[in-house]
């Protein structure tokens, strides 16, 4: 049986990663899409996006960031190239209402960036890879597929939530997000802009 230390740990390693894959903050996307997919797809959408979420963070979590350092890619690459796919996403979702260049390729368009970076992103990466060092990798995979299993709890009131809004309702939050979504990925950009720059001994 797990001690109470270990217990402790693995709680706070599942609260600490919820928090930063932060699935509120995605939901009004997925609410936005919902309105043009029937529940099943839905369904599949957020299966898919928990699914392939949970494959990339446990792949950090086992190897850390050596896949990273050996194609020459750092942390604070992953946040200028996913804060400029985000902005075109963003740009996108306030403009047009949507994600995807045209409704019956919304869905498929989105899946990728909704894993990441925006479920999966740096900080999530980094998080596992912190974890992984501080409590084991097999202790924090386990919280890795525990906090998912929270996320995708989250992700199936779209359902709820889009009957309770109402089509014009839900494309209106879904060009809110799309504001908000081009504010995360200028401080995406901005913040790894800022890493090279000293990096680089500029600052």
């Amino acid at each position: 049986m797990p001690s109470p230390h270990t217990l402790i740990a693995f709680a706070k390693t599942v609260l600490a990663l919820f928090i930063v894959l932060d699935p509120l903050g995605i939901l009004p996307i997925l609410v936005g899409l919902r309105s043009r997919m029937d529940p099943g797809e839905a369904r599949h959408v957020a299966y898919k996006v928990v699914g392939g979420g949970t494959i990339l963070l446990l792949f950090f979590t086992a190897t850390g960031t050596w896949v990273l350092r050996f194609f020459g890619v750092t942390i604070d690459d992953l946040r200028i190239g996913g804060g400029l796919l985000l902005l075109i996403i963003s740009l996108r979702m306030v403009i047009e209402g949507r994600i995807g260049p045209g409704q019956e390729q919304d869905y498929r368009a989105a899946v990728v960036p909704l894993i990441s970076p925006l479920l999966v992103g740096p900080g999530a990466i980094t998080a596992s890879v912190v974890f992984a060092g501080m409590h084991g990798i097999a202790l924090t995979s386990l919280a890795v597929l525990t906090a998912m299993l929270l996320c995708l709890g989250v992700f199936m009131t779209t359902s709820f939530i889009h009957r309770l809004l109402g089509d014009s309702g839900t494309d209106l939050v879904t060009r809110i997000m799309g504001i908000l979504v081009a504010t995360i990925a200028v401080s995406y950009m901005r913040a790894g802009f800022i890493e090279v720059i000293r990096a680089s001994g500029g600052g």
